[in-house]
């Protein structure tokens, strides 16, 4: 995971403890379409304290862990409610951790864009249709709804795949994407403190079609996010309403992201004066930046192959010409040549004494 990150500068301010009275709100969905409150709090893991605020008339708020869970089980629930009265499956969480997945190898938000809406024509109708629509200045997504019955269970569902994207997006960019607007195609189904918890920006409703409007100048920034950062975000996403967008990290780390996924997708490596331009700075800044961190591009763009190289390297099925290609060299001969000087041995040596048997 990328050290030296901290967490500041949210335009989304992390939320409060949820008050009881929103997790009463959901629990009474569930009960409306006859499922059991109880048995959603006993999967929830609420506390004896916890589920006590849960008694008509509890005052107080539960902590963000139980109530992401809570949420999460009221939301699988009626969205399983609302895809059973249209005789469709619902989503799963792990579909939508999949999906997660294939976005974050993604270069750029338009690119995570474009993907996400490949991956839901795949697994069409378990998550809607996205397409993207610029209009000048204005990024418009578009979450075509796939519903034919418009109650409080699918608006849930919506507001939450809305949420989840916005969040998403801005996460993956390590920014707070700032919203022009929000179309939902509902009457607001439920109160407005917990449309507000939820979703945290004014909402249009009875509109033609749902969606998220943002300047467009965001498709262009680059995703900055690791494996191992999602890994750990999907332990709760898109539940877990406590979790930041942006991150604040070194030039060269994200850098070093950036270079790493061009590697990894077979992309060719980005130059300086693209780089330049993906983060909004001059050339000179780059380089001035990278250098007040003691690195530089061709190191970090060194370092990210000899990594690749030796991971790959560990794969003994793999030619020595085939690790070159995917390390990006020319041939084997100048790939070595490279090898020999990161490590001071070849790469067939350095396999030898370090790959598996």
């Amino acid at each position: 995971m990328t050290k030296g990150i901290t967490n500041k500068h949210l335009s989304r301010p992390v939320p409060p403890a949820a008050p009881a009275a929103i997790a009463r709100e959901l629990l009474s969905k569930v009960k409306e379409i006859n499922g059991d409150p109880q048995s959603i709090m006993a999967r929830a893991g609420l506390t004896q304290a916890a589920a006590a605020l849960l008694r008509p008339g509890g005052q107080g708020t539960l902590p963000h862990a139980e109530f992401a869970r809570l949420y999460a089980h009221c939301t699988w629930e009626l969205d399983s409610f609302a895809s059973r009265q249209e005789d469709r499956l619902p989503l799963r969480k792990a579909e939508f951790d999949l999906y997660c997945y294939c976005v974050i190898t993604c270069r750029t938000l338009r690119g995570v864009i474009e993907r996400t809406a490949s991956f839901n024509d795949m697994i069409f109708p378990r998550m809607g249709r996205v397409t993207l629509r610029v209009d000048g200045p204005v990024a418009v997504l578009v979450m075509a709804s796939q519903r034919k019955i418009f109650n409080a269970c699918a608006y849930l569902s919506d507001l939450t795949g809305l949420s989840s994207y916005h969040r998403l997006f801005g996460w993956l960019i390590g920014e707070d994407i700032e919203l022009r607007g929000i179309d939902m195609q509902y009457p607001p189904l439920l109160s407005a403190r917990t449309r507000t918890y939820l979703m945290p920006h004014p909402i249009n409703h009875r509109t033609t079609e749902n969606c998220l409007r943002f300047p467009a100048h965001y498709l262009d920034r680059p995703v900055l996010r690791s494996h191992a950062e999602l890994e750990q975000l999907l332990r709760y996403f898109p539940f877990d309403l406590e979790e930041p967008q942006s991150k604040e990290a070194p030039l060269s780390e994200r850098v070093a992201q950036i270079l790493e996924t061009a590697l990894i997708g077979g992309d060719p490596l980005p130059k300086a004066g693209g780089l330049a331009r993906q983060f909004g700075i001059s050339l000179a800044t780059l380089k001035r930046r990278l250098g007040e961190e003691g690195a530089s591009l061709s190191g970090l763009k060194a370092d990210r192959r000899r990594e690749l190289a030796q991971r790959l390297l560990s794969d003994r099925r793999l030619a020595i010409s085939e690790v070159a290609r995917r390390s990006q060299y020319s041939d084997a001969g100048a790939f070595g040549r490279a090898f020999h000087q990161w490590t001071g041995q070849s790469p067939d040596r350095w396999r030898s004494s370090n790959g598996p048997p």
